[in-house]
């Protein structure tokens, strides 16, 4: 019992248990897809799954005719499983980004090319991931279909992507989708309450932004998301009353990691149009605000009732398209400067 509790550990979350019976029931078949694509938004830990089965697959003990288990974890201690943890395995090759967030090039996927054409090392598969598959160029998507056209004998193509709308059709149609699983609100929740020693507050200012991402819940969590949201409220507070400079917020701001201040204002303008929809309902304080990102917000409650709401829809348009050009090479600063200087006009004219 105790080296099964061991396993499931093994998995990144455990809502993923559903998913791994179904990617060891291919094993156990000997009905492995020789190309399959993990789909799901971004922060459902598909990569970390994905490896985890690429371990499975090496791993010198795990067939079904060496293991009676149904569940096939890896061993974690014959020569394979030793060689993957020291990323040295000579039969997996893994292709990503060389720089974070850049183009996979087509030089990679020729190496691609080169290595199935290799006899294999050492078990029964020869193993390629390609992660995330989305930020595959035209040329490099281009070669990589050449493969799957020609798909090598006991060769396993394994690809990632949170926007798989973004891989030419012309590959989509030749992998097996393989959609990850995302765990429904209650779920993250408990799983966080048990596993981070951290308060309420911080728990639902995390939920509220990663939008039931798990990878990106436990990462705000670590960025004390509680206390980096009352000190970028206050920030958004100073704006509206015009006693700060947009471009020294936007300089501060962006020493944050990744587009969390982005995330952050986009709950504080969706609760603010939220707290004037229901301030047009009900009376008084008599209404529900569980349906809130950020809760009882008082300074978010009475910056809403200074605003229109046809100026908190477009500063929403506005956040909203930011957001979506965070892996762009746009200036981030200007971008956001921009937003700031619009939000603190839009506050200060509604005075």
């Amino acid at each position: 019992m105790s080296n099964n509790i061991n396993q499931q550990s093994l998995l990144p979350y455990p809502w993923l248990q559903t998913d791994w019976q179904k990617l060891t029931e291919y094993q156990q078949s000997q009905k492995i897809p020789h190309a399959i694509i993990f789909t799901g938004k971004k922060g459902l830990a598909k990569r970390e799954l994905a490896n985890l089965w690429v371990k499975s697959l090496l791993c010198d003990t795990n067939s079904p005719e060496k293991n009676d288990s149904d569940t096939l974890f890896p061993c974690q201690v014959c020569e394979s499983c030793r060689l993957f943890n020291a990323q040295t395995h000579p039969d997996y090759l893994l292709i990503e980004p060389e720089e974070v967030a850049k183009a996979i090039k087509v030089d990679q996927i020729r190496e691609l090319v080169d290595f199935v054409s290799l006899t294999r090392s050492r078990g029964q598969y020869r193993i390629i991931l390609i992660s995330p598959a989305e930020n595959m160029n035209t040329n490099a998507a281009n070669s990589l279909l050449k493969t799957l056209e020609e798909p090598a004998a006991n060769t396993i193509l394994i690809l990632t992507s949170s926007n798989i709308q973004q891989l030419p059709a012309t590959i989509r149609s030749r992998c097996q989708l393989f959609p990850v699983t995302s765990p429904k609100s209650e779920e993250l929740e408990q799983y966080l309450v048990t596993s981070q020693q951290i308060s309420a507050d911080e728990i639902q200012i995390a939920l509220s932004i990663s939008e039931n991402s798990p990878v990106d819940a436990e990462f705000y969590l670590s960025s004390s998301i509680a206390s980096l949201n009352n000190d970028l409220l206050n920030d958004w507070q100073l704006l509206a009353d015009g006693s700060v400079n947009p471009s020294k917020i936007s300089e501060k701001w962006l020493k944050q990691s990744t587009n969390i201040p982005l995330k952050l204002v986009y709950t504080w303008i969706v609760d603010m149009i939220r707290y004037q929809s229901i301030r047009l309902q009900v009376a008084g304080d008599s209404y529900h605000t569980g349906h809130f990102y950020q809760g009882n917000n008082k300074t978010l409650e009475i910056l809403a009732l200074k605003i229109p709401a046809k100026r908190l829809f477009s500063l929403y348009d506005k956040v909203v398209e930011l957001i979506e050009l965070e892996r762009t090479t746009l200036n981030k600063q200007i971008q956001l400067e921009s937003l700031l200087i619009q939000w603190s006009l839009v506050a200060q004219s509604s005075k």
